[in-house]
């Protein structure tokens, strides 16, 4: 009968509708097979790979039309070396047919790609449009040529693809010995530029 069942189980990720195919593996699992309620819970070192990314958690569980749904829950992470990024928190939820990740708790990005690390208690990333939208108490760190670039913000929408930042909210921006605070700030980390708009200060050193 286990046997049956993990063939059955491989034949739905295998054909699953969306362009990436799903695979998992897992130290201890549950699995129901049973029409609109095809659910799989993974445990004891729970992973699923979803094209060039990997999600890693101590409880993962699987669900909806065509395994939709990913919903990790304990010491979660995230690692696509493809895309360049990796996040580390404590519950992940995952959209694959929007190709969208929720997270509502603390977490920790690395973006190797743009030498970006970052932290903040909620996350949207939108995989498609390659944007990610960091709110609560975000700080984001920048490595540049003359050091490191320090953006506070409440909320920061990150553009990986033009490599940008919108910073809103008590945004402070702090670099190479000088400090920007502004309503909105805006960033080109191609470039290092800073624009300010609304109310604004500035304390520049030399």
């Amino acid at each position: 009968m286990r046997r049956y069942i993990i063939l059955i189980l491989s034949i739905f990720l295998i054909s699953s509708a969306y362009a990436d195919s799903i695979t998992f593996s897992g130290g201890e699992s549950s699995v129901v097979l049973r029409d609109g309620r095809e659910n799989v819970v993974l445990s004891n070192g729970a992973s699923v790979t979803v094209g060039s990314m990997t999600i890693n958690a101590d409880r993962i569980n699987l669900s909806g039309n065509n395994w939709r749904y990913v919903e990790c829950t304990g010491n979660s992470s995230v690692i696509d070396e493809t895309r360049g990024i990796s996040i580390r928190t404590s519950s992940i939820w995952y959209d694959r047919e929007n190709e969208r990740i929720l997270i509502s708790s603390w977490y920790e990005i690395d973006d190797t790609e743009n030498e970006v690390s970052a932290t903040g208690a909620s996350l949207e990333y939108l995989l498609d449009e390659e944007n990610l939208r960091l709110d609560k108490d975000v700080t984001l760190l920048k490595a540049t040529d003359d050091g490191i670039m320090r953006c506070n913000a409440e909320s920061v929408l990150f553009s990986r693809s033009r490599n940008t930042l919108e910073l809103r909210g008590s945004a402070t921006v702090d670099w190479d010995g000088d400090r920007y605070e502004a309503e909105v700030i805006s960033v080109d980390l191609d470039t290092d530029s800073i624009s300010l708009d609304g109310r604004i200060r500035g304390t520049i050193n030399g």
